[in-house]
């Protein structure tokens, strides 16, 4: 019997092909809604997750940042357990010293910025009122510091609010200081073991996975580690330096609170592109509060620090490692800000170079797999994944 003959339609469409995937979608949707539904039984794997997240990702960060130290310091013939041990002693030294020392100092001066601060406001709200009165700008520059007001009492409201719920409810406060005191303890314990075991650690890692796989996990987790550590252990040397010569040149010009400012200038340096405009408000309401001749110091100020950022300390710290577009940058930080909050603008672009990698490595199979059943067609190029072929991308 004479096979009939398909349509154009139906081979347009896809025919069995299409019914196939159609098939296999409405399974995999049985299957989400089923999990869906019995999601209680990984009640315990989300409790696991969410108790060990933080101090797994504070004790990465950590290794990151000290695993070059100590592989230097093998390389020099000494004992990475020596090498550790030393690390460890001189970090306790210096955060004790800075306990002593800096953090008195420090507090001080926050307290008093955020006592002045409101004033700061009301002073700059007045003197634009005078300078622009009657003209176009007035309404916009007026709503715009009211903005910048609402922010600041928003937080300092919100800071009121959680003491006050501090103090009436003695458990929330145990359970905070209890999961703070437990990421502090725990990440430095998981530190020291990955810096003193690491390739034991990896290799029993990589025992699990099946035999056919390891090769290509090899590659991913190479290509991963190299990506997520450069950018990591980068953006915190950068965000210390952009700090420090924050600190030195706000010292110089005698801006008031030159520390307080220069720590919020560091810390908001780990979000690229946004941190930088958050920290310039409140130095820039501070210095125009002193003096305008103190304002445009503190802009020249910050133009050096920021020019030897971008052309000099980046470019060296970071180097090629985590080439990433200025505008898929600002997407990350925009999606991953409004998916995770503050975690999100920290960890936006580890997260995305991690994604990147996986998604790269399925594709190049994806290609793999039509070049041997469509080939003949025409074949994809850039099939193969590597660590060196990616990061020569």
């Amino acid at each position: 019997m004479e096979k009939k003959k398909e349509t154009k339609w139906i081979q347009f469409l896809g025919g069995k092909n299409l019914l196939f995937t159609l098939f296999s979608l409405l399974l995999l949707g049985c299957v989400i809604f089923v999990f869906h539904q019995i999601s209680f039984i990984f009640k315990p794997i989300q409790v696991v997750f969410k108790t060990t997240i933080g101090p797994m990702i504070l004790a990465l960060i950590l290794y990151y940042l000290f695993n070059p130290i100590v592989n230097f310091l093998e390389k020099r013939k000494i004992k990475r357990i020596y090498s550790v041990i030393g690390i460890f002693i001189l970090i306790i030294a210096l955060i004790v010293t800075g306990i002593l020392l800096v953090v008195p100092i420090l507090q001080k001066q926050g307290d008093s910025l955020v006592k002045n601060f409101p004033k700061y406001m009301d002073d700059l709200n007045q003197m634009i009122t005078k300078l622009f009165h009657s003209s176009f700008l007035e309404k916009p520059l007026t709503n715009a510091l009211d903005s910048v007001q609402r922010w600041f009492d928003n937080i300092s409201s919100s800071l009121g609010n959680y003491y006050s719920k501090a103090i009436e409810g003695a458990s929330t406060v145990f359970s905070t200081i209890t999961g703070f005191a437990l990421i502090v303890l725990t990440a430095p314990i998981i530190t020291f073991f990955l810096l003193k075991d690491d390739q034991k650690f990896f290799s029993f890692l990589l025992k699990i996975i099946p035999p056919s796989f390891r090769k290509d996990a090899k590659e991913i987790g190479e290509t991963m580690n190299n990506q997520v550590g450069a950018y990591l252990k980068g953006q915190i040397i950068v965000s210390i330096a952009i700090g420090i010569l924050t600190f030195i040149g706000f010292f110089l010009i005698q801006v008031p609170y030159a520390g307080t400012l220069a720590i919020i200038v560091g810390i908001t340096a780990v979000v690229p592109y946004v941190g930088p405009v958050i920290a310039f408000i409140p130095a820039a309401i501070v210095a125009i509060m002193v003096s305008f001749g103190m304002f445009i110091k503190m802009c020249i100020v910050w133009m050096i620090v920021q020019s030897l950022n971008g052309h000099l300390i980046q470019p060296q710290i970071m180097g090629k490692k985590l080439v990433v577009h200025p505008l898929t940058i600002i997407i990350v930080l925009l999606v991953m800000g409004d998916l995770l909050g503050m975690f999100g603008f920290i960890f936006g672009i580890p997260i995305y170079a991690i994604f990147k990698v996986l998604v790269t490595y399925l594709f190049r199979k994806f290609k793999q797999r039509y070049n041997q059943f469509y080939g003949e067609n025409g074949e994809y190029e850039d099939t193969e994944f590597s660590k060196e072929e990616y990061l020569d991308e």
